[in-house]
C-alpha cells in the first residue's frame, strides 16, 4: 500500500538533499522530569536543513493520522515524499540518567515497514540523499532500492549507539553502502574499536560531545569546536549537525566550513527541549545569513 500523499509544499523540480528517516514524537525522561517534542531522525534532519535552504530539502517518511507536519510546512519542505496510512506515527524514547548513561526505545508504528514505493521518482535525481537514524535493516532496505534505481547521489548515514551496539554487523554494512557517515564516538569504538576490523572508506563525521566534532578524510582528521552549551535536551543534536552539513555541502561549502556551523548548530539545540527551539532557531537565521 502506497499510502496518501501528504499535502505540502512540492516543486516539479528535484530536491538538492532529500532526507529518509522517522517522522513522529520524541519523549524524554530526565528523573522525574519528561517531556515530549515532534521527533524523529527524519523530522530533526529535515527541519535544520530547511531552516537554512527551504524547498531545496525532500522528506521521505510514512506518517500516521497523528503526525503534525505543520512546522515542516512553514519551513518550505518538499512533502511529496511523505505518506499518511492509518495508525499511529513513529514514537521514539529516551531515558536519560544522573550517571550520562542513556536508554533508548521505538515503537515505530506506522513506520515499522519500508515503503519504497512512497519515494517519488523526481527525488532520484537529487544531489544528495541522507539515511536517518533507523534500525539497520530499514537503512539497507533503502540502499538496496537506491541502488536499484541506479541513483547517483551522494549517499549519507547516521549511525545510532542502541543499533550499533545491538546489530553491529548491518550497521557496518550500511556504512560501507554510503558515501559519508554520520556517528559519534561511542557509535565508533562500538563498530570499529577491533583493531582488526577495516575502518570505513568513506569520509566519517564523528560527533564528539554537545559542541565538537572530527571530520576524518582519507585518515585525516579536521577538529572543529564551538563554546560548550549548557544541556537541557540533548536529543536532536546530531539531527541538527547532519541537517546544517548537508544542507551547507549542497550550497557548495567547504567541508571544513560547513562542519563549523553544523557544530554550532548542534550546540544551540540540546540548549533547548526539542528539534526547533527559540536557541536552535535563532541560530540557524544567523548561519543563513553567513553562508547561505
Amino acid at each position: 500500500m502506497r499510502g496518501a500523499e501528504v499535502p505540502g509544499v512540492s516543486s516539479p523540480l528535484p530536491p538538492d538533499l532529500v532526507v529518509i528517516g522517522h517522522v513522529g514524537v520524541s519523549i524524554v525522561h530526565a528523573g522525574v522530569v519528561s517531556w515530549t517534542s515532534a521527533g524523529g531522525s527524519g523530522y530533526a534532519v529535515a527541519a535544520s536543513a530547511a531552516a537554512l535552504i527551504g524547498p531545496r530539502v525532500g522528506l521521505v517518511a510514512t506518517v500516521g493520522d497523528d503526525a503534525d507536519l505543520g512546522p515542516l510546512r512553514d519551513l518550505g519542505v518538499d512533502l511529496a515524499g511523505v505518506a499518511g496510512v492509518p495508525g499511529s506515527s513513529a514514537k521514539l524514547r529516551v531515558r536519560e540518567f544522573a550517571d550520562g548513561a542513556r536508554s533508548f526505545s521505538a515503537d515505530l508504528g506506522v513506520a515499522a515497514a519500508v515503503r519504497t514505493e512512497t519515494f517519488p521518482a523526481r527525488y532520484l535525481a537529487a544531489g544528495r540523499i541522507h539515511l536517518g537514524t533507523a534500525p539497520p535493516d530499514q537503512q539497507l532496505a533503502w540502499l538496496e532500492y537506491l541502488g536499484s534505481r541506479d541513483c547517483r547521489a551522494q549517499l549519507s548515514a547516521d549511525m545510532f549507539e542502541h543499533y550499533a551496539t545491538s546489530y553491529p554487523t548491518a550497521s557496518r554494512e550500511v556504512c560501507d553502502g554510503v558515501d559519508l557517515i554520520f556517528m559519534n564516538q561511542a557509535e565508533y569504538d562500538a563498530l570499529y574499536g577491533d583493531a582488526q576490523l577495516p575502518v570505513p572508506k568513506a569520509p566519517l563525521v564523528v560527533k564528539r560531545g554537545p559542541a565538537a566534532a572530527r571530520l576524518i578524510v582519507d585518515g585525516h582528521p579536521q577538529e572543529v569546536e564551538t563554546t560548550a552549551p549548557q544541556v537541557t535536551d540533548p536529543t536532536g543534536g546530531g539531527e541538527a549537525l547532519a541537517g546544517v552539513f548537508l544542507a551547507l555541502r549542497a550550497c557548495g561549502r567547504p567541508e571544513r566550513e560547513a562542519l563549523k556551523y553544523a557544530v554550532r548548530a548542534s550546540a544551540s539545540c540540546v540548549a533547548d527541549y526539542g528539534v526547533t527551539g527559540a536557541h536552535l532557531m535563532a541560530e540557524l537565521k544567523a548561519i543563513r545569513e553567513e553562508a547561505c
